[in-house]
């Protein structure tokens, strides 16, 4: 997991997100989506996307969030304002800002217009939203 941490890290802090290979053959452009506040957070960020296949790489960068990992996960909604409490899929705690996860789902599934990011004030039950990013084509 540290591992994970410092290579999310060393992306973030060189901006090299966009441009990095996450798998070979891919071209490494990503899918870049906003994250916006939710309930006056102040946290916002952004979601990108790496298609592979069956699966995708996503990549959760924040700024803004508390001390303290928080959970994040995907569920099903047209948008950040019309969520459900279905949850499609779970992401690793973001952690300093940032997390980095694969889902068993394909980059255009989860660009269709029914899924968001959400990222929760903490890791504990009934966390409330901090944050949502809708994900869309």
């Amino acid at each position: 997991m540290k591992r994970v941490v410092a290579a999310v890290a060393a992306v973030l802090l060189t901006g090299a997100a966009a441009s990095a290979q996450s798998y070979p053959g891919d071209t490494g452009a990503g899918v870049q989506r906003g994250i916006q506040q939710l309930n006056n957070s102040g946290a916002v960020g952004t979601v990108t996307l790496y298609g592979r296949g069956a699966a995708t790489r996503v990549l959760l960068a924040l700024q803004g969030v508390p001390g303290g990992p928080q959970a994040a996960k995907v569920v099903r909604g047209i948008d950040c304002d019309h969520m459900t409490s279905i949850q499609a899929y779970n992401l690793h705690d973001v952690r300093q800002g940032a997390s980095l996860s694969t889902v068993q789902a394909p980059e255009a599934k989860l660009l269709s217009g029914n899924y968001n990011v959400v990222v929760f004030s903490s890791t504990a039950r009934g966390a409330r939203p901090i944050a949502c990013g809708n994900l869309y084509t």
